[in-house]
């Protein structure tokens, strides 16, 4: 049962660890980084400004829930009721992970604070090892299938989220346009650098408690 519920831990740090990189990247600097390195200004006839100035528009909407989205922008057709309806449904998919997140947070912190009563710094020095290493393992194999085919990989990801056909538009459509592929292999690599980083602190710190233990003589193990 103990062992059970360090590896319960273990997946919920790893869990965390990914909705928390989530959280991270929805902050106005890095959609405007983003943006103005990968929207399709030209594409869309109009300026390149226009574009970014766009796509923060979008982020507060989805993110902040506020804010309209323009049917034109500058005589071209702009967001249409589809395009609002599928941004409409991403920010109930966030907001869904940022409760699931703060859930998580108030879980581990009780789980945390049982075991330092207990004396049990094994049991975290062994839950963060194996939640860097099943973070690390996600990572990895969402790597390899992104990798072997994008596209595949993109469409399977949102039919998790979203109904068939709400999050398909033409290639032409202003979303597209402000959000093109290349701008979420960008952010895909960003969000698993960070979640890595994350892997990287929950091993370095789980590896520092498990020998601080065994010079105190307190149990050890992965």
């Amino acid at each position: 049962m103990r062992s059970l519920g360090v590896w319960a831990a273990a997946v919920a740090l790893a869990v965390f660890a990914l909705g928390m990189a989530v959280q991270a990247l929805q902050v106005p600097g890095f959609t405007r980084a983003l943006a103005t390195r990968y929207v399709l200004a030209e594409e869309a006839g109009l300026p390149a400004e226009t574009m970014v100035v766009l796509a923060e528009r979008v982020r507060v909407f989805v993110v902040d829930g506020s804010g309209e989205l323009p049917a034109r922008v500058d005589g071209r057709e702009g967001f249409d009721a589809a395009a609002v309806s599928h941004l409409a449904d991403v920010a109930r998919v966030l907001d869904g992970a940022a409760i699931a997140t703060g859930v998580l947070a108030l879980g581990l912190t009780v789980w945390l604070g049982a075991a330092i009563a207990m004396r049990r710094v094994s049991d975290i020095a062994s839950a963060l090892r194996r939640a860097a290493v099943v973070t690390v393992a996600f990572l990895g194999g969402a790597l390899v299938l992104s990798t072997l085919d994008f596209g595949s990989f993109f469409a399977a990801f949102h039919s998790l989220f979203f109904a068939s056909g709400t999050w398909q538009f033409p290639a032409d459509a202003l979303l597209i346009l402000v959000f093109p592929e290349p701008f979420w292999v960008a952010a895909g690599v960003s969000w698993a650098l960070l979640t890595g980083l994350i892997a990287g602190a929950y091993w370095a710190l789980g590896t520092w408690l498990a020998r601080s233990g065994a010079r105190t003589g307190s149990e050890s193990g992965f």
